[in-house]
């Protein structure tokens, strides 16, 4: 290289002629000072090396080719930072009401306060690429055997007391199988554009119980939440499905509200432990099948207006809500005794559950319950198939809101991690008026007790005895006891 040659040329030059002259001076001067300039000559030359050695590296990086420019792939995915974040809370809701879990599920779908998830790391969720919408799919695969000692009514699939008989009826056993149950979920979580960490909730729910004997779907739940404010088919505000009894029966007591309501509904949170509501829900006057005026068709002046407070610590929660409504209706062709006049009707429930330390090895044991009392509130009972109960005759003519309460209570308790139990009971009475029908749904005794093995998370199997019994307003009497054996796999379920 040019410079390298160069460089060479002034050194040996510069060698030679040091030399010379320190021969010639060597001659006139003392040791001392040739020791001197030969130190000097040394500190040049290394420091001559060391400039040579940057210019080398510095052609060298000169010669190298130009590397190829890097561009962006037409797919690539935008930047994290553009893409709304989601918020999830975890604050409202605790350790009991997270963790407790039951065969039916019925607390997965409940609404929640700002939407919190029941598992806040979100297990099963995922991510739609380059969005801030977390999807989830869930539910369950349910199959149940049947064996009646006396026949338990039409309803095939499920427990459903007021569809026992209603007059004297031959003594049979049934036995039968039945995947009705089976449960198919879906939900989404979107943050909102603005990111204020602010989400929208959706989440939609089937099973196959549409009608008495087909595997056909039904719809159990639809709707959307933003912050506080839900919309669409969800619960009823007057239920409380975090207070269901773990049976493998699949209805449950039929005094426990369990109705899904279309509805309007705002949570308010007080603080991390108090939150009030409001919810203004699908109305529907249950009436009688006939009277000996005709048959009624029901109606309602207003929409049905619900209120409701929960409190909720570690240990469970307890919730009371109260219900208004107007029942009447119409008979068709009748002027003298018409529902149309309306009557105001009233409920209030207490329910609630809360965790007892006797489980195996840090597994807790629960309690659940609910108290229900009102007139003209029984299409919101869990039995709610036609009862034909919410308003009546008195003796004088007069429309009344059919006088009615329930009770229910269930009891979990944890053999092993694997191995638990649960005992429950509910009982429902509705005093009919003078002028409905003999064959009226009257009073309904209701008990369980199950062993349900649960040796992974997404697999349960267990058996369990039902009593079940309804008396009618004209005293007839039905007793249909039942045993179940019911297996179920769970769709993407994880530990909370």
């Amino acid at each position: 290289m040019e410079v390298l040659s160069i460089a060479t040329t002034r050194r040996s030059f510069v060698l030679a002629w040091t030399i010379g002259v320190a021969v010639a001076r060597a001659q006139s001067s003392d040791l001392q000072e040739l020791q001197k300039k030969l130190v000097e000559f040394e500190e040049s030359t290394q420091k001559t090396i060391q400039e040579l050695k940057a210019q080398i590296a510095a052609l060298q990086q000169a010669q190298k080719p130009a590397a190829a420019p890097v561009r962006a792939a037409p797919e690539a995915v935008p930047q994290e930072s553009k893409v709304p974040v989601v918020h999830f809370p975890v604050e409202y809701y605790g350790t009991e009401t997270r963790t407790r879990q039951t065969a039916g599920e019925n607390e997965v779908g409940a609404p929640r306060i700002y939407n919190e998830p029941l598992n806040p790391e979100l297990l099963g969720y995922f991510r739609l690429p380059g969005t801030s919408t977390y999807m989830k799919f869930g539910g369950f695969v349910k199959t149940d055997l049947f064996y009646d000692l006396n026949y338990a009514g039409a309803y095939y699939g499920a427990y459903v007391p007021s569809s026992f008989p209603s007059s004297p009826t031959p003594h049979s056993e049934n036995s039968t199988v039945s995947m009705r149950p089976t449960r198919f979920t879906w939900e989404t979580r979107q943050g909102t554009l603005d990111n204020s960490g602010k989400e929208v909730k959706v989440y939609f729910e089937f099973d196959f119980l549409s009608n008495y004997d087909r595997n056909t779907i039904r719809l159990r739940q639809f709707y959307g939440q933003y912050e506080n404010f839900l919309v669409g088919q969800a619960w009823s505000a007057f239920s409380d499905p975090d207070a269901f009894p773990d049976t493998l029966e699949f209805e449950g007591p039929p005094g426990i509200i369990g109705l899904r309501n279309p509805q309007f509904r705002y949570t308010q949170p007080l603080n991390k432990h108090h939150s009030i509501g409001v919810s203004v829900e699908k109305s529907g006057t249950d009436t009688p099948f006939s009277t000996q005026f005709g048959v009624p068709i029901g109606t309602s002046k207003w929409p049905d207006l619900i209120g409701f407070y929960r409190y909720e610590n570690n240990h469970g929660h307890l919730y009371f809500a109260s219900l208004f409504r107007n029942v009447g209706g119409i008979v068709p062709n009748e002027q003298i005794f018409n529902l149309a006049r309306h009557t105001g009707a009233f409920g209030a429930s207490l329910s609630g559950v809360w965790g007892v330390p006797l489980g195996f090895h840090g597994q807790k044991d629960n309690v659940v319950f609910q108290l229900v009392i009102g007139k003209g509130i029984s299409n919101y009972y869990n039995d709610n198939f036609g009862l034909g109960t919410d308003v009546g005759f008195a003796a004088d003519g007069h429309l009344v809101a059919t006088p009615t309460g329930s009770a229910t209570f269930g009891y979990t308790h944890y053999w092993s991690k694997v191995l638990r139990s649960t005992v429950s009971y509910g009982t429902l009475r509705i005093n009919s008026p003078v002028f409905d029908p003999g064959t009226t749904y009257h009073v309904s005794q209701y008990a369980t007790v199950n062993l349900i093995v649960q040796p992974t998370i997404r697999f349960l199997f267990g058996a369990e005895y039902i009593y079940g019994s309804l008396e009618r307003k004209n005293d007839f009497k039905w007793i249909a006891p039942r045993i179940q054996g019911s297996m179920t796999y769970y769709i993407n379920r994880y530990p909370r």
